[in-house]
């Protein structure tokens, strides 16, 4: 005898199925609007980065090439495993990869998070993480996230050893062990420090600001890559 218990689930009442498509509605209409609203945060930021230019904000061309380096990698990677990225302290970057990402064929494998001392974006809800870089292992889901990240890019707020060092704490926190691409962008000053802390060697590629900044700017990575060449890797000729 067949079991006509199967097709209960399937019964539902006409006001059972009008509450569900009403809370489906609502829940949809909420997320247009956060959609909208973080579409409006973006073009805001990004108009203000044209305009106003203010020195720690890197411009388009960097933006967009270390954003296209950090998918290429992602296009490398065969596992249909997630892929995560960390943004430290480089919110223009993050504001780019977001739009990047969401062109993406493999969007629903990626997530990357901002973790940024400016709460101005906060409207990217919980890929906004909260960062101080004094407390280099304190902030939100810290313990949930240790060592679980595929890639990470970072720009030290402050050209300091010690910002510098503190930073890269938060970086081997994050970084999934042996696993992790990095990529660094800080004065050159810092070099040694970099290499020591985290491997990253200096490349052939100059980080430009849309106000310029006095000290000569740098990117590291720790990994070879065909556009972020380490200085090595290139001939005069």
């Amino acid at each position: 005898m067949e079991d006509d218990h199967d097709d209960i689930p399937m019964l539902l009442s006409t006001h059972t199925l009008s509450a569900l498509h009403e809370f489906l509605k609502d829940q949809q209409n909420a997320q247009d609007q956060f959609e909208k609203l973080r579409s409006r945060s973006e073009a805001r930021y990004s108009e203000n980065n044209d305009k106003d230019g203010e020195d720690w904000q890197y411009d388009q061309n960097t933006s967009q090439t270390i954003a296209e380096e950090i998918l290429i990698n992602v296009a490398n990677n065969k596992s249909e495993e997630y892929f995560r990225i960390a943004c430290i302290s480089t919110p223009t970057i993050f504001v780019k990869l977001k739009s990047l990402i969401r062109k993406s064929p493999n969007n629903n494998l990626l997530r990357a998070f901002l973790f940024e001392y400016d709460t101005r974006f906060d409207v990217y809800g919980k890929d906004f993480i909260h960062y101080d870089y004094k407390q280099p292992a304190q902030f939100r889901d810290a313990a949930l996230l240790k060592g679980t990240f595929d890639f990470v890019v970072v720009d030290p707020p402050f050209l300091s050893e010690e910002c510098c060092t503190k930073t890269m704490i938060t970086v081997r926190w994050l970084a999934k062990p042996e696993a992790c691409k990095i990529i660094v962008c800080t004065g050159e000053v810092m070099s040694d420090l970099v290499e020591r802390l985290i491997k990253a060697r200096m490349t052939t590629f100059y980080p430009q600001h849309q106000g310029g900044l006095a000290n000569e700017f740098r990117c590291f990575v720790n990994y070879q890559s065909e556009v972020l060449k380490w200085n090595n890797d290139t001939s005069d000729s």
